[in-house]
């Protein structure tokens, strides 16, 4: 599948670096910038951004259970809502110096949106919550039963690739 950088549609990203020269930063930037359709920002807040990228995709689980159980909307915007809130005081907890706008980036907010509705975990946390509904399971837990679930999807859905975070 062709990505919406690689087919041209208007597209965001935050690049995350401090080389400790305002001057080399933007340049830095500059280099991945395409004003027409590939807008990058940069901010100074290296670990916030990385941290965003990874817990991401455990709310994003939550996301695919949500839709799996057909639970609606509001409830995967009450995730994601919430799960931004603990995104943000988990990397405080853990990182000296997240910045709080770091949240509001598209490395924060934007990407949690779009993995939370099409992002690879989202899809298998949905199929893993449809079958085992179908099965009757649900009610119970059997870790090597999840496992081999969890390796079926992975290996008809990711063609190779694997689960994030």
């Amino acid at each position: 599948r062709i990505g919406g950088v690689a087919m041209g549609r208007m597209c965001e990203s935050t690049l995350a670096c401090d080389y400790g020269n305002d001057e080399v930063n933007e340049r830095t930037r500059q280099i991945f910038d395409e004003r027409l359709n590939f807008r990058v920002a940069r901010i100074g807040d290296v670990a916030g951004a990385e941290a965003c990228g990874a817990l991401k995709n455990v709310i994003a689980l939550g996301a695919g259970f949500i839709d799996g159980l057909k639970l609606g909307g509001n409830t995967k915007a009450a995730l994601l809502r919430v799960g931004l809130l603990e995104m943000a005081k988990f990397c405080k907890i853990f990182f000296e110096g997240v910045e709080s706008g770091t949240f509001m980036e598209s490395c924060g907010m934007a990407d949690l949106i779009t993995t939370c509705y099409g992002g690879r975990n989202r899809k298998c946390a949905e199929v893993f919550a449809k079958l085992r509904l179908q099965d009757g399971s649900s009610d119970t837990f059997d870790p090597e039963e999840c496992n081999r679930l969890w390796s079926k999807i992975e290996n008809d859905m990711l063609n190779g690739q694997k689960l994030q975070g």
